[in-house]
């Protein structure tokens, strides 16, 4: 067995002498390649009119192997390892150190260009050669006088919201894009954008002087104080007469409200630190100023009706439904400002009426629109003749005649008043304060008189007072 195991490893090692020599052979056998021509550290001699420029290939991709053959030259006999040609380069022509005419200008009626060429020989050098040279200079065709407008055409290149401005002079047409509505212009010139709000300059707080903040709150107080000591006697005096007729209800629901008015400017100016005390206040002074004008224009719609033989006596209508028209429209519109501006009552220095932000036009339009009625009514009473209607209370209609011309001296004075308070404390202007001051006391007495002598019992008690006075000093 160890013979025949001997014997069979012997003849694989003869076999395989035998082959490998073959093999060798076979892979030995490789014919070259050429390499691509390459400049070989060498260039062109001439920039242009026919150079030469020496190439190199190597017999090198790949070398020939075993009995391989050699590379084949350009002649097709000759084999070799290297091969050097001489070959040309820049045969375009050279340039002749001239220019083409210069060309027609790219443009008409505009700024345009016009160019030219260099010249090789007699024609233009070819583009792409390094003897191509293109000169240029700034050429205007434009003639204001024959040209079309250029807005014509360059209005279609305006963006949205634009429209095209022809600012063109004698030297260069100068069609513009300008934004319309508010709108700007970007940087790019390609889009009219609407700006973003601007944020104002904050206004800067009014101050007085200690001494002079506490002379105008003594002031001011004592004035309010004046009013409400006048308009709370005539209250008073009618409450202890007893005397609730339906012209006396009105005026006494505008005494309240205007006394209601300046009690709440009776509270200190620290209350501003309060912010939701302060707030309180601004609203309860809008309401109880606006039911004073509201109640005033319900004694003149009650003038109005026996002044112009509307009703016969006692007014259109009941003590009880003016008190509620009065009060509740007065709330309605109050609570419609404050849907809207509700952050604005109150202030940073004050609890009055704000003046600086849109509140202002809550607070200014309903109430000047009553006066405007209010007058309208008054103007109306006082405009024609009416046909008198039978059994008209002419006690009624004589207050009535009277309030007609009281509430012409009323109203505006009220109105001063309600004006001039809320721009002092918006300015904290000292003089303001004198004003306003000076005001109140005139609406105090003023209220007290006229609502005295146009009530129709008080001038009756008054004249009984009268005649028993007569009586008195006859004995």
């Amino acid at each position: 067995m160890r013979a025949l195991g001997l014997a069979g490893t012997l003849l694989v090692i003869s076999a395989a002498l035998i082959i490998q020599p073959a093999i060798t052979e076979a892979a030995e056998d490789v014919d070259g390649g050429w390499t691509v021509w390459s400049l070989g550290g060498n260039s062109c001699n001439a920039t242009c009119g026919t150079g030469y420029y020496r190439k190199l290939r190597t017999c090198s991709n790949p070398s020939p192997q075993g009995a391989g053959q050699q590379c084949l030259k350009q002649d097709g006999v000759t084999r070799a390892l290297q091969e050097i040609s001489i070959a040309e380069c820049n045969t375009h022509p050279c340039a002749s150190g001239g220019f083409s005419e210069w060309g027609n200008c790219t443009v008409e009626c505009n700024i345009g260009k016009q160019f030219r060429y260099a010249m090789c020989g007699g024609e233009i050098c070819a583009e792409g050669t390094n003897q191509y040279v293109v000169e240029e200079r700034e050429c205007n065709t434009w003639n204001r006088s024959s040209c079309p407008k250029p807005c014509l055409e360059y209005a279609k290149n305006c963006p949205e919201y634009a429209i095209c401005e022809d600012k063109s002079d004698d030297t260069r047409p100068n069609p513009v894009c300008k934004c319309t509505m508010g709108y700007e212009m970007n940087k790019a010139k390609t889009h009219c954008l609407r700006p973003p709000p601007t944020t104002p300059t904050p206004r800067p707080i009014p101050t007085l002087a200690p001494e002079e903040k506490t002379v105008a709150v003594v002031v001011s107080k004592t004035a309010s104080t004046v009013l409400i000591v006048f308009v709370g006697i005539t209250l008073t005096l009618f409450l202890l007469l007893r005397i609730m007729s339906p012209d006396r209800v009105i005026q006494m629901n505008m005494e309240i409200a205007i006394i209601s008015a300046h009690i709440c400017l009776m509270f200190p100016p620290e209350t501003v630190q309060v912010e939701i005390l302060c707030r309180i206040i601004s609203i309860l002074i809008h309401f109880f100023f606006t039911a004073c004008f509201m109640f005033m224009l319900l004694e003149s719609l009650h003038m109005y009706s026996l002044v112009a033989y509307v009703v016969k006596k006692d007014g259109l209508f009941t003590r009880v439904q003016n008190t509620l028209i009065g009060w509740g429209l007065s709330a309605f519109i109050v609570l419609v400002t404050m849907s809207f501006e509700y952050d604005n009552y109150g202030g940073v220095y004050h609890c009055w009426l704000q003046m600086d932000k849109p509140l202002c036009t809550g607070q200014y339009i309903p109430i000047i629109a009553i006066m405007i009625i209010t007058f309208t009514l008054i103007e109306a009473a006082g405009a024609a003749d009416y046909a008198p209607l039978k059994e008209v209370d002419k006690s009624q209609r004589l207050s009535a005649r009277i309030s007609q011309r009281s509430n012409l001296i009323i109203m505006p004075l009220v109105f001063a008043s309600f004006v001039i308070g809320m721009l002092s404390e918006y300015e904290q202007d000292l003089a303001l304060y004198g004003t306003f001051s000076v005001l109140n006391g005139i609406v105090g007495g003023v209220i007290f008189f006229f609502h005295c002598t146009g009530n129709q019992q008080v001038r009756a008690k008054m004249v009984r007072c009268c005649q028993m006075l007569k009586r008195r000093r006859r004995r």
